[in-house]
């Protein structure tokens, strides 16, 4: 075998070994692309901005341990978005540490929080998005969350 070829294929199984893991860094940052929208969404308090990357039949879910036991509630996103409509802005979450895993179309990520209104810490949590992948991109299919008020982080310092 020649040189030319010998150094061809060399070239070529090298370039193939690291097509996945190129793949999966321009999954994972079309992911994290799709989930910021949300929360930049929710802080300028435009619904539509957050509404495109849900999935029609989307849901929300949360676990909540208010004043006892811890309660599983699920809804459909239609509410939750329209309420971000009215927020006036009044409403930031800050989102950092995201621990993103993409398998070809389908996408998890693990989000902690801290929620802000006017300005205030109000509660924190993390939020567990599962996404996935059609022809028009990166859909959320379920935004799960917990929420406490006790020992939140403060990204902005604000206390």
């Amino acid at each position: 075998m020649s040189k030319r070829v010998i150094l061809a294929v060399t070239v070529l199984a090298t370039a193939t070994a690291f097509t996945p893991a190129l793949s999966a860094q321009d999954g994972e940052a079309a992911v994290e692309a799709a989930i910021m929208q949300v929360f930049e969404g929710m802080h300028t308090a435009n619904p539509e901005m957050v509404r495109a990357v849900f999935a029609p039949d989307a849901r929300f879910a949360v676990i909540s341990s208010r004043n006892g036991p811890a309660v599983i509630a699920a809804q459909t996103v239609d509410g939750w978005i329209e309420a971000i409509g009215g927020s006036e802005g009044r409403w930031d979450e800050q989102v950092y540490d995201l621990d993103i895993d993409v398998d070809g179309d389908m996408a998890s990520a693990w989000v902690p929080y801290t929620f802000y209104f006017d300005g205030a810490v109000q509660h924190c949590g993390i939020n567990s998005i599962e996404l996935l992948r059609d022809a028009k991109g990166w859909k959320v299919t379920q935004l799960s969350d917990t929420r406490r008020t006790e020992n939140c982080p403060d990204p902005l310092g604000r206390r």
